[in-house]
């Protein structure tokens, strides 16, 4: 990052020696040329910023009460003018007036921001709509050659209004609503209070709303001092959705900060140690309730812990990055020769997050501030974009003539702009690559890994010479986790079966259609055995981590009616299937656009072309190596492609194989002779 100019200056300037008991500030400065802006023709500004690309601004009385805020002048933002680590603000810059002119300025709701930019429900009561008051007071108070709202008067009182009102819904123990107006809601307490305290320090370095900043002083202490009062349900044990618990925290340390008063934080350390008894599974994924969740873990709950690091250098937050990259480590399954995958998505309980791209671009980059922890949990480095990659992609930026996009409604969260300039650039891309190589499917050719939920859940993770695989038993989280076998992955062809937690049939399961039963989408118990059967010696959930051998793992739908055993050989995996009846097997084949897939009978089954026929396997050819599904006997058999594409060239096309009472089916892979 380069060093700051007077021209770039650090948001946090000041703020450490500036205390609500000072006098009042001065007037306000003579009218600038920028301020200028507002008051000018604002009808037929109001009509540009459609044609800029931003999307119209809802403004309730058309400026009558409060002035509105002008678009930006014809041909800005200016590219050039921005430093690198400040370019995603231009995205922001461009819908300030918008934002603004969301303000209601009559009654009912005066200043509430009614315009649907962040978050739903869009109505008044969701105080996290309401967190762009983070956005309005950045574009207030600092200074930048690209910015004309700095000390913009309209500006200012359009964001006064959003505060009186925001404030207005904070309850009388410190919390805040969401989804209806009588809740007390983790989230928007923890996530507003960062916006608050971000507010407070901008209101502090610009000198304004002296009253308006004793409000924010005294309800950010409330927040912070509901965020960690340990009788709250929130920190009820185990500890659940622990991504917003951590934003409270980050927004605890950040008023403590910007108040100047360590006694608002003092407890936080306490709490991180909850965090890492309670809050975090013995696996090392944060809990999401109480399962795993890709996307809440590495883009809310891991950024956040860099942000509490930054302020709080505290050594739990490092033994929760740690935990927490080993366990990705093993569900980021990168694709051969690339620096992205798929995430074995069946065991995330919340977002249908199916593949692992790493993120240069600053307009997307949610994780940014997770940087912080690098240097000291080097693992994370395998699931970041390179410095030279993001430095590359900022040049571009930079050197860009095409006009810049502004955000759109509900992808606009002001946590992106208040992240991504603060965050480091990252390591250079040899030690990247060598944290990749370094992940353990990559680095070992044979091993077991069974991980424990906090839940009575087992993950396991299987590695041998010729496939990795993972599979996930027990208790099932909610609907959208998958139970069973999840994955088949090659080290040289990529991955060939994949379960997406989606509603749709993109799940490796077995269906009963008998008793209407799927395996995938509902408790299994398991066992594991030593050896090609189920009929071997038991091997305990502890002794099976390290087992290197071949082994069966027996697992068993809630009802009794669908019995899966899974026989993990050195060059692949057999799954033996029992059933009441007619059934389905459905595996959810990763089908590249160069791929070649033929039935044994002979039968091609093109790329975007539903195949049904009568055969006993299917091979799908990759390159150098070919995928064989083998299941003895013929079957009528369907390929049937799905919308859903992935990585730019891999599709899901489902594979299902009809059959009766019992199935086996071999999976493996070999080169091309």
């Amino acid at each position: 990052m380069p060093p700051l100019t007077s021209s770039s200056r650090s948001r946090d300037e000041g703020v450490e020696m500036m205390h609500e008991d000072e006098t009042r500030p001065p007037m306000l400065p003579a009218l600038s040329r920028r301020n200028f802006l507002v008051g000018v023709s604002t009808t037929a500004a109001l009509l540009a910023i459609g044609n800029a690309g931003a999307p119209p601004a809802m403004a309730t009385s058309d400026g009558t009460v409060l002035p509105l805020v002008a678009p930006l002048p014809a041909g800005q933002p200016v590219r050039t003018q921005f430093a690198p680590n400040e370019q995603v603000l231009a995205a922001y810059l461009m819908i300030v007036a918008p934002l603004a002119n969301s303000v209601r300025d009559v009654a009912p709701n005066y200043g509430w921001m009614e315009d649907g930019w962040q978050r739903t429900p869009n109505q008044p009561y969701n105080s996290r709509i309401m967190e762009h008051v983070a956005t309005l007071s950045w574009f207030y108070a600092n200074d930048r050659p690209w910015n004309p709202y700095y000390r913009n008067p309209a500006l200012l009182a359009r964001l006064d209004a959003a505060l009186g009102y925001y404030l207005s819904l904070q309850h009388a123990d410190g919390s805040y609503p969401e989804y209806s107006p009588t809740e007390h809601h983790l989230s928007p307490t923890g996530f507003g209070t960062v916006a608050l305290a971000a507010v407070l320090r901008d209101l502090r370095a610009a000198g304004e709303l002296y009253d308006r900043r004793l409000q924010i002083r005294d309800a950010i202490r409330n927040s912070s001092a509901w965020l960690v009062d340990t009788s709250r349900p929130h920190w009820n044990r185990p500890v659940q959705f622990a991504n917003q618990v951590v934003a409270g925290l980050s927004g605890v340390v950040e008023a403590a900060h910007i108040l100047g008063e360590p006694a608002v934080s003092a407890s936080v350390p306490n709490r991180l140690q909850i965090i890492l008894k309670d809050g975090q599974a013995p696996a090392g994924f944060f809990h999401e309730p109480l399962a795993p969740d890709a996307g809440y873990n590495f883009d809310v709950m891991l950024p956040d812990l860099g942000a509490l690091y930054k302020r709080l250098p505290d050594p739990t937050i490092i033994q929760l990055a740690e935990r927490f990259a080993a366990w990705f480590g093993y569900v980021v399954v990168m694709e051969p020769g690339r620096n992205e995958g798929f995430i074995l998505s069946g065991t995330s309980a919340r977002n249908i997050v199916a593949t692992f791209v790493t993120t240069p671009v600053d307009d997307v980059d949610r994780s940014a501030l997770a940087r912080t922890l690098l240097p000291h949990v080097p693992a994370l480095g395998a699931f970041f974009a390179s410095s030279e990659e993001k430095t590359q992609v900022r040049n571009a930026w930079n050197a860009s003539t095409a006009p810049v996009s502004p955000r759109q409604k509900q992808d606009s969260s002001p946590r992106l702009h208040m992240h991504v300039p603060q965050a480091p650039l990252g390591i250079p891309g040899a030690q990247r690559d060598a944290q990749v190589a370094a992940l353990r499917y990559l680095r070992e050719s044979r091993f077991t890994e069974l991980r424990k939920g906090t839940l009575d859940q087992q993950y396991v993770f299987v590695r041998r010479p010729g496939y990795y695989t993972a599979g996930l038993y027990g208790v099932r989280q909610n609907s959208l986790q998958r139970m069973g076998t999840n994955a088949f992955w090659h080290p040289v062809a990529g991955m060939l079966a994949l379960t997406v937690n989606s509603t749709g049939p993109d799940d490796w399961t077995t269906v009963a259609d008998t008793v209407g039963t799927a395996s995938s989408r509902g408790p299994v118990s398991a066992t594991h055995h030593a050896g090609a059967t189920a009929s071997g010696a038991v091997i305990s959930a502890d002794a099976l981590t390290g087992y290197r051998g071949v082994f069966t793992t027996r697992y068993v739908t809630a009802d009794g009616a669908v019995r899966t055993d899974v026989t993990h050989r050195p060059d692949g995996i057999r799954r033996v299937l029992t059933t009441p009846g007619a059934s389905r097997e459905r595996i959810p084949l990763i089908v590249g656009t160069g791929d070649q897939v033929v039935f044994a009978n002979g039968t091609p089954a093109p790329y975007g072309q539903e195949t049904i026929t009568v055969t006993r396997g299917l091979t799908l050819t990759r390159g150098s190596m070919r995928f064989i599904i083998d299941w003895g006997v013929d079957r009528e058999a369907k390929y049937a492609p799905m919308d859903r594409s992935y990585l730019g060239n891999r599709t899901h096309r489902i594979l299902t194989i009809s059959f009766s009472g019992t199935l086996s089916v071999d999976l493996r892979v070999e080169p091309v002779s």
